[in-house]
């Protein structure tokens, strides 16, 4: 047994240990002005801390029964971990709004996920200089609490402690749960700042022992799509062309609508006059995932699931595998992240789909660029072909050579570790406009080369993005956040043969793509069997568009935007914001005047799920 002296620096070791965290975990908010709200923040920040380093304590001290170095050092190791990844979190949540979830597990987990980041060098060194000194500083604490514990010091009792925590943890249970069935939402805001929060609904336990009626009654079926797929809905029947297109399909990574202008991309902006030039055109996603799910499935977020879970394929591939297109894939980043060799690709043998990770990023593109052209040259003049580059140098950390600079004034380099957003977003959004800029140059090389060859006269060009990027416009930066305009709102220009130049503004989705070119390729069905969306050259006004993201569904309408969690259909879960994004007064008049064409909107995507 260790002796009083090493127990009480352990006592004071966890009660430094606990303000730390505690202390940690109030970077996540702003201290309400209302002093109910402002108490509920700092009761919830410390029983969270105290329930983070429960565990490590119970560990670290089982240890200690037996080793009691080995002990203190576990204890150590441990407490840093946890404010390692408190900081990560915070950064998590700073950036993009959301904590530590199974979207960033896949991310670490999937090969390509981690490459998929764009971190740069200066981001590596930061955060081993960050981990180094969080551990230094929890070592800190340790070396600490034995001074407090020479000093004679009173201290900390596990006898108090515990009834503290049920104290502090029973009061934020029972505010939450209160606050949730009253609809009470700067509480139920806090509380999502904390990391891993698990919420305590009442509403059982108020209407039917306390006889309280709940305020809001409106909920919709959740929106989380599970069941065995039924997709395509009937077989697809095929009547080939005499005269079959080719396809050339162009997607960029984080290429927000507002960038395809006359001086950030002028000659994509060029061929964009000549062409069918969509710009009111939103992706089905904030993220690359289902942005380009939705281009090559005409299908939600929500059943992107289902649609790996099955390995099924995207249509377009099936139509152009069984009129015997020759096909080649390209991608500056990889396949497997996201999971496209599972889904849209599943069906295209690996021999025609080239990965390029070597080097910056615009240089894979350039290099792919090079590759796809050649194909282009060496292909079978007698038979179709597709082909599918996927541009990676606007991603961040926004990649370009020296002679794509239109902003001289960029930041040079930046670290997600150490970044500061207030200060640095313009010398970022500078760096992004160099790397569209030169994305403009890798497009002209593909639509001069068709021109050059006669080919624009057979072959359909597809120039997108799969989803745009923020640059604190809105409060975020980036994407895979939220589902304003910025990240949401992509370019669209659209080649083809025969038709007239036209400049549509009524809003149109990725998901109108594949009802646009399927029957271009000769499929008879009519859309509704494989497809959300409606053909881009029969647009239609007062339609909700669908967008997504790993965990969400949202509805963009002409007036408002509403998101719906996976998980719930409450209407205390449910976010809503006016067309514009900016905030709406009456949250709950405009949600009973919109909540029947959502259930609407969920009845009808269910049918492609078996019942």
């Amino acid at each position: 047994m260790p002796s009083a002296a090493p127990r009480r620096a352990d006592a004071f070791y966890w009660l430094f240990t606990w303000l730390a965290v505690a202390l940690h975990l109030g970077r996540f908010f702003d201290l309400a002005s209302e002093p109910l709200l402002a108490l509920y923040q700092v009761v919830l920040i410390g029983s969270y801390a105290l329930l983070f380093i429960a565990p490590i304590w119970a560990v670290s001290r089982l240890v200690g029964r037996f080793a009691a170095k080995t002990g203190a050092v576990l204890s150590v190791l441990l407490a840093g971990g946890v404010q390692l990844a408190l900081y990560g979190d915070h950064l998590l949540w700073q950036l993009y709004g959301f904590h530590l979830n199974g979207f960033v597990w896949n991310i670490l987990t999937t090969p390509g996920g981690i490459a998929a980041l764009g971190s740069s060098a200066s981001t590596e060194r930061d955060v081993a200089l960050l981990a180094a000194a969080l551990f230094a500083l929890q070592g800190g604490l340790r070396l600490l609490a034995h001074g407090a514990a020479r000093l004679r010091l009173p201290a900390p009792r596990l006898a108090w402690v515990l009834p503290l925590f049920a104290v502090l943890t029973l009061g934020e249970r029972v505010s939450y749960g209160v606050s949730h069935f009253y609809g009470y939402s700067p509480l139920l805001e806090s509380a999502q700042r904390v990391p891993f929060y698990q919420p305590l609904t009442m509403r059982r336990v108020l209407e039917k022992q306390f006889g309280l009626e709940r305020p809001q009654r409106m909920e919709v079926a959740s929106a989380k799509l599970d069941g065995k797929l039924r997709y395509p809905q009937a077989p697809l029947r095929i009547e080939a062309p005499a005269k079959p297109l080719n396809i050339v399909w162009l997607v960029s990574e984080s290429w927000r609508a507002d960038s395809l202008n006359p001086r950030v991309m002028p000659q994509t902006s060029a061929f964009a006059q000549r062409a069918q030039h969509f710009v009111s055109h939103y992706s089905g996603g904030n993220g690359t995932r289902i942005g380009m799910f939705s281009q090559f499935y005409s299908l939600p977020a929500n059943l992107w699931f289902p649609v790996l879970d099955a390995r099924v394929g995207s249509p377009l591939i099936d139509v152009l595998q069984q009129q015997k297109y020759q096909i080649k894939l390209f991608t500056s980043a990889r396949f497997s992240y996201p999971e496209f060799d599972k889904t849209l690709f599943v069906k295209v043998p690996r021999e025609q789909m080239v990965e390029d990770e070597n080097g910056a990023a615009w240089e894979r593109d350039r290099r792919n660029v090079t590759g796809l052209l050649d194909f282009i040259d060496q292909r079978d003049p007698a038979k179709p072909f597709m082909t599918f580059l996927f541009f990676e140098s606007p991603h961040a950390n926004y990649n370009f050579p020296p002679e794509s600079v239109i902003e001289p004034d960029y930041l040079p380099d930046f670290s997600y570790a150490s970044m500061d957003l207030k200060r640095d977003i313009g010398g970022i959004h500078k760096r992004y406009q160099n790397a569209v800029h030169h994305l403009d140059s890798q497009l002209a090389r593909v639509t001069e080369h068709l021109e050059k060859n006669g080919l624009l006269d057979n072959t359909i060009v597809v120039i997108t993005g799969d989803h745009g990027e923020e640059f604190m416009e809105k409060g975020r930066w980036g994407h895979n956040s939220t589902f304003v305009d910025e990240q949401v709102r992509v370019p669209l220009v659209l080649w083809i043969p025969g038709r007239a130049a036209h400049q549509e503004s009524l809003r149109t989705s990725h998901t109108d793509i594949l009802p646009t070119l399927l029957p271009l390729l000769g499929v008879q069905n009519p859309s509704q069997d494989y497809a959300v969306g409606r053909s881009l050259f029969d647009p239609q006004s007062k339609r909700f568009l669908l967008a997504g993201d790993w965990d969400r569904l949202a509805f963009l309408g002409e007036e408002y935007k509403l998101v719906l969690p996976f998980s719930s259909g409450s209407f205390t879960s449910m976010g809503i914001s006016r067309a514009n994004d900016s905030e709406v007064s009456d949250r709950t008049s405009v949600l009973q005047a919109k909540l029947p064409m959502i259930q609407a909107e969920m009845s009808s995507l269910r049918r492609f799920l078996a019942h």
